[in-house]
């Protein structure tokens, strides 16, 4: 992999944009004029230069992630010429990375046939890793999910309760279930305002205002996660199960009133206060 030189951005800036525009003629035409193009990592710009798409090859844009809008209708088609030309199995693994994560993969159903072309270039799945399905759910993607749950990605009280599998749900469940573990899938439940499997989880004993690491993610309870994608229905029922909005997270100290505060939602965050 090489570092793009100035005429080489540029290049690679007018590819980009044949990308997110499906314009597959003009990024071939592209590819053909420099071959070396799709081997080029970009660290000019915004997002470039930091975080984690620093130094992104051309395949990391058919993600949709970081979002730069729509996906086109053939992505699928514009990932094969990237990899016919010569992608590397290093940058099809990162692409993947970010297409399990990707909302606009997920609503526009471009995810499986993106998943099967980057394994063929050479990225791997491991089905049975436990948190495989914890990196769609908690990233708005949950079409991406059950797409993984089809191929036989394991499947746990968590993802259970975050996708409102109820009778998967009930199966899990036990008496000696640990409660830092159900106050986690209730943490899950609340992310994707799944009020039954939250309700069924409140009902076996989870608790709202425990502080859990929901994909290793600083302290937060429930509460706090629910309030801050303005959940009203969940947060409503999290108190009346005894949920205390005075708990704070473990990173900014915030109560749940502040997360949704920040989250946009003035209204749960004055009715969380009135209940403190």
């Amino acid at each position: 992999m090489q570092d793009a030189d100035s005429t080489q951005t540029d290049r690679f800036r007018e590819a980009v944009g044949a990308i997110d525009g499906g314009d597959l003629d003009r990024l071939a035409a592209l590819l053909d004029a420099d071959p070396g193009l799709v081997a080029v990592r970009c660290r000019v710009g915004e997002c470039y230069e930091t975080g984690y798409f620093a130094g992104a090859t051309l395949l990391h844009h058919v993600a949709g992630n970081p979002d730069r809008g729509p996906l086109p209708d053939n992505i699928a088609a514009c990932t094969w010429l990237l990899l016919d030309r010569g992608s590397a199995a290093w940058a099809a693994q990162a692409t993947l990375e970010l297409v399990l994560t990707s909302r606009r993969a997920s609503e526009s159903g471009a995810a499986p046939a993106l998943i099967d072309l980057l394994l063929a270039g050479g990225a791997r799945l491991d089905l049975a890793d436990p948190d495989l399905l914890s990196k769609p759910l908690l990233n708005v993607a949950p079409a991406t999910a059950e797409e993984l749950v089809g191929r036989g990605a394991r499947i746990d009280v968590r993802h259970a309760a975050a996708l409102g599998r109820i009778d998967t749900l009930t199966r899990l469940l036990s008496p000696e279930i640990d409660r830092e573990v159900l106050a986690e899938a209730l943490a899950y439940a609340c992310i994707r305002e799944q009020f039954l499997a939250a309700a069924l989880l409140l009902g076996c004993g989870a608790e709202g205002d425990r502080l859990v690491r929901p994909g290793g993610q600083p302290p937060r309870t429930p509460l706090h996660e629910a309030a801050w994608r303005g959940h009203v229905g969940v947060v409503e029922r999290l108190l009346a199960h005894g949920a205390d909005p005075e708990v704070r997270d473990g990173r900014w100290g915030g109560t749940a009133a502040d997360w949704a505060e920040h989250g946009g939602h003035p209204e749960l965050a004055r009715r969380l206060r009135r209940a403190s």
